[in-house]
This record gives structure tokens, C-alpha cells and sequence, in this order.
């Protein structure tokens, strides 16, 4: 540790890089993403329907792929909700991160919305 306020000064600002990423495009992509696993998710599911009388061997075939995409897709989700949080709190790109979290709660709304009838 230096005692010279430059030095510190310097330290300080290369902690806070974090702080300029551009956090409202990163949550519209990811935001993106989410809606892609979704489509994967389906295409595997559908993918996994076999025959009727053939057992389960579909299933057992695209078992992990889909709990892979499955676990791509939780881990994309909340880093949407992080990144959009933060292009939120920071003063980058608001107005992305408010579109990251309308596509993200129009996916939550598309997936909830056939169980409450």
C-alpha cells in the first residue's frame, strides 16, 4: 500500500472500471438470450416426443441437453435481471435496461399466462 494520494487515486478508478460497462446493452442481450433458450428449450422438448409405445429413449436422448439449456437459460435470466439493474442504478443507457426488463417480464407473462387458465 502507497502513501501517495496519486497512486491510491489511480487504484480507485481501476477498481470501478465495472462502473462504464455499457449494462443497459448487456441486459437487452441477455434479455435476447433468454428468449432463445426458451425457443431451444421447446425445440428440444418437441425433439424428445417419440413414437407412442416406444418407451422413453427420446427422452433419455435429450435429457441433457435439456437440463444444460435449462440451466443456460436460469443463469441468463439472472444476469439480466443484475445487468438491468444496474443500467438502472447507473447513469448508462437506462432506457435499455427498461426494454431488457419489459422482454423479460413479456416472457414471464407468455410462460405463466397458459397455467392461469
Amino acid at each position: 500500500m502507497s502513501l501517495d494520494p496519486w497512486a491510491a487515486l489511480d487504484a480507485r478508478r481501476q477498481r470501478r472500471q465495472w462502473r462504464r460497462w455499457p449494462w443497459g446493452w448487456t441486459a437487452l442481450g441477455l434479455s435476447l438470450a433468454a428468449w432463445a433458450s426458451v425457443f431451444m428449450l421447446a425445440f428440444l422438448v418437441l425433439a424428445s416426443v417419440g413414437m407412442p409405445g416406444d418407451g422413453d429413449h427420446a427422452l433419455r436422448a435429450t435429457r441433457i441437453p435439456l437440463l444444460i439449456t435449462l440451466s443456460i437459460g436460469v443463469l441468463v435470466t439472472l444476469g439480466c435481471l443484475v445487468a438491468s439493474v444496474l443500467s438502472l442504478r447507473l447513469p448508462q443507457r437506462p432506457a435499455a435496461g427498461i426494454a431488457a426488463l419489459a422482454l423479460l417480464a413479456l416472457l414471464v407473462a407468455c410462460l405463466l399466462l397458459p397455467r392461469l387458465f
